[in-house]
């Protein structure tokens, strides 16, 4: 009898289709001789992304709104939402976001506002290196959502309800979704778009993986099969550790958890992610559960030594100390 294939969990698959995209969107970058921006590593992005949709209710972008006789056209020429997304977003109108980001962006760091300006450059960037359609395009989904509810009830979507939205209409037309990103992708190859060319040695080098790969992968599927964590929070805790493995621990050149003492733990909350992430309090705390629980993870696993763990358990246990010492 053949032996069962292994199933991949949804979350680990996830994530290995994520490092691909950064393979891509990185070789890109290359070719172009781009310089890499490093404040646009992956998982600083993640810490904004539930909040990219409130762009749409910014100036820049309520400019270009869509209206309600532009919505009202184009229910009368298709039927569903995608291909309505879609007329809306002609290249044209595309263009126009891109240049009301570049604006916008401009704007939040004139304010100093280091959270909203790396969510309007995660947005440029997902335009530039992407080059999605309208119908993946998560701002203008946004804009249509909201511009639609504003005809239906007078008012227009809050945050919550509008990353609810975005969430259904994710899941309702997935099938439609993926059909139609496969045409155009078929239909590119057919225009003469080559396939990029396989990455060399140095550049293989610049995208190298993360020491600390196979530890989240395990840390990953641990969450999982934790019932007692909601979905939400698993992802949210996942990204949070990727700060601490991936980008401080990067940046400090560590390349072990038997590295991290008590001692870096308390660097990395109260200096690194205080000046590098400008976070508010409640990100913070998010922060600090996130930390506990993959200590926990590592102490159980045996990725760090008892007595290392046990400090910085015991560092995390006050978490009041930490909120204590800063103002938000």
């Amino acid at each position: 009898m053949a032996k069962k294939k292994k199933q991949k969990k949804a979350g680990i698959e996830k994530r290995r289709k994520n490092k691909q995209h950064r393979k891509t969107a990185t070789k890109k970058k290359l070719i172009s001789q781009k310089p890499v921006q490093k404040k646009l590593s992956p998982s600083k992005v993640k810490q904004n992304l539930k909040n990219i949709p409130s762009l749409i209710f910014e100036p820049e972008l309520e400019e270009i709104a869509f209206t309600a006789e532009q919505i009202q056209e184009v229910k009368k020429d298709y039927e569903k939402i995608p291909d309505q997304i879609n007329a809306l977003g002609t290249p044209e109108f595309l263009e126009k976001l891109k240049v009301q980001h570049e604006v916008m962006k401009e704007r939040f760091e004139a304010e100093n506002d280091a959270n909203k300006t790396m969510m309007a450059h995660a947005i440029i960037y997902f335009m530039e290196e992407e080059d999605a359609p309208a119908f993946l395009n998560q701002i203008v989904v946004a804009m249509y959502l909201n511009t639609v509810n504003v005809m239906e009830t007078g008012e227009r979507l809050e945050l919550k309800q509008l990353n609810s939205l975005l969430k259904d209409y994710d899941r309702d037309w997935a099938d439609y979704l993926k059909e139609k990103a496969d045409e155009l992708a078929l239909s590119r190859v057919s225009e003469g778009v080559e396939e990029e060319p396989e990455l060399t040695e140095e550049e293989e080098k610049l995208i190298a993986p993360s020491a600390f790969e196979s530890v989240i992968e395990s840390f990953a599927e641990h969450l999982e099969s934790d019932t007692s964590i909601e979905e939400d929070n698993r992802e949210r805790i996942i990204e949070d550790v990727e700060v601490l493995v991936n980008d401080y621990c990067e940046e400090k050149e560590i390349t072990s958890l038997d590295a991290l003492r008590a001692r870096k733990i308390k660097t990395f909350l109260e200096g690194w992610f205080i000046k590098t992430m400008n976070p508010t309090r409640e990100d913070l705390e998010n922060m600090l559960e996130s930390m506990e629980v993959f200590f926990k993870f590592a102490k159980t696993s045996d990725l760090i030594p008892e007595d290392k763990s046990e400090d910085i358990l015991k560092l995390l246990s006050d978490r009041e100390a930490f909120l204590s010492n800063l103002s938000f």
